[in-house]
Parts: C-alpha cells; structure tokens; sequence
C-alpha cells in the first residue's frame, strides 16, 4: 500500500475515534440530536436552487458526522 493510503487511512481512524469519543458522551448526543433536527431533518429543497445546495451541504456535515461515529477499519 502506498505511503500516501496509509497516512489517509490513520487519519480517518484517529477522526472516526474522537468523533465516536464524543458522540459517546452526553453532550456528544445531545448535539448530534440539535444539529439532527436543525440540519438534517429539515426542509431541504427551495425554489433558488443555491438554498437547496446550502441546505443539502449543511445536512452533508451531519451526514459525515453520523459516517465518522460508526466507520470501524476493515481487518
């Protein structure tokens, strides 16, 4: 494997670890459950379509979040 995939593969395990770390704690869930419902839940679409690609990128964080919390390394 090249030295550049590994370096990116330990940057995802320390991200996903924190991230884990955090939403493990109780203010970890009780953000998760405020930007859930601020960003993710919400209303995406709009007739001005940069609204609609605002909204959509502000649900992607989440989104990324919620991937980070539960990305294990493949064996």
């Amino acid at each position: 494997m090249s030295d550049t995939l590994e370096k990116v593969k330990a940057r995802l395990a320390k991200r996903s670890a924190q991230v884990q770390a955090f939403m493990d704690s109780e203010i970890g869930k009780a953000i998760i459950e405020a930007l859930d419902a601020e960003f993710y839940d919400g209303n995406l679409f709009d007739p001005d379509p940069h609204v609609t690609a605002y909204n959509l990128g502000r649900r992607d964080v989440v989104v990324y979040l919620k991937q980070l919390q539960t990305w294990r390394p493949k064996k």
